[in-house]
């Protein structure tokens, strides 16, 4: 599990470092710095998950990796402490929305989640409370707080911007990590990649990114979050 979830991780920064690098804004040592740092925060969050596998870091006994997301957090807190100063123009860290995106977001964050409950209706599964406990708490709070919180700041201020909210590099290369994280497994020890994972993790990045960058903040987009992967297992548990 250490070594596919590390090897997993080299892979995705393999895939967006050059898409960094292709769409930095200036070649200044802030931004290099940035592009650094984005790498660095998204590999340290990652070997946060597998701390569960050394026996005095797992407390949990769950079918859920708890323990793995709760040190997500608690290092995305802290390495937003850390770094925040290198995107303190694009700090999404508030509870304050940005009032003229707030109408475009919200719409975009319905029709998300009515998209991905509809297609819970086409599953069906045992119901599974804890399943349903996990989904609406930690993945979107630790997600978001990497993704939106910390990698997508240091992207805005180190990338140029787009033609339009839409169209910025950053809300691209950001939802294509997050469907990279989501595209990988490991079955009989070999790795491979699943494209529909990607599309659907990659089409809900995108709009979670999109949602943050209109209301400037990561709050609505973890609130969403959270709805989008409790509901369709909700849905399918009835």
């Amino acid at each position: 599990m250490v070594s596919q979830l590390i090897t997993q991780s080299l892979l995705n920064i393999a895939i967006i470092l050059p898409l960094l690098l292709l769409f930095m804004k200036e070649r200044t040592r802030a931004n290099y710095i940035r592009i650094l740092s984005i790498v660095l925060c998204y590999f340290i969050s990652n070997l946060a998950l597998i701390l569960p596998n050394i026996p005095i870091f797992n407390f949990i006994d769950g079918s859920w990796n708890w323990d793995g997301k709760i040190y997500g957090i608690a290092f995305g807190i802290a390495m937003y402490f850390i770094s925040r100063k290198q995107f303190s123009e694009n700090n999404f860290f508030t509870f304050k929305q940005n009032k003229a995106g707030l109408k475009s977001a919200i719409w975009a964050a319905i029709i998300i989640i009515g998209l991905r409950t509809l297609g819970g209706v086409l599953r069906s599964k045992e119901f599974d409370l804890e399943t349903l406990l996990f989904q609406i708490s930690m993945p979107g709070i630790d997600e978001e707080i990497i993704f939106r919180g910390i990698l997508l700041g240091l992207m805005c201020c180190s990338l140029r911007s787009g033609r339009s909210t839409a169209w910025n590099p950053s809300i691209i290369i950001n939802a294509i990590l997050f469907g990279l994280v989501h595209a990988w497994d490991y079955q009989n020890g070999e790795l491979s990649f699943n494209l529909s994972p990607f599309i659907s993790a990659g089409l809900v990045g995108y709009v979670l990114t999109y949602i943050t960058l209109k209301t400037r903040s990561i709050l609505l987009a973890m609130l969403t979050h959270n709805l989008v992967n409790f509901l369709p297992n909700l849905v399918a548990m009835l």
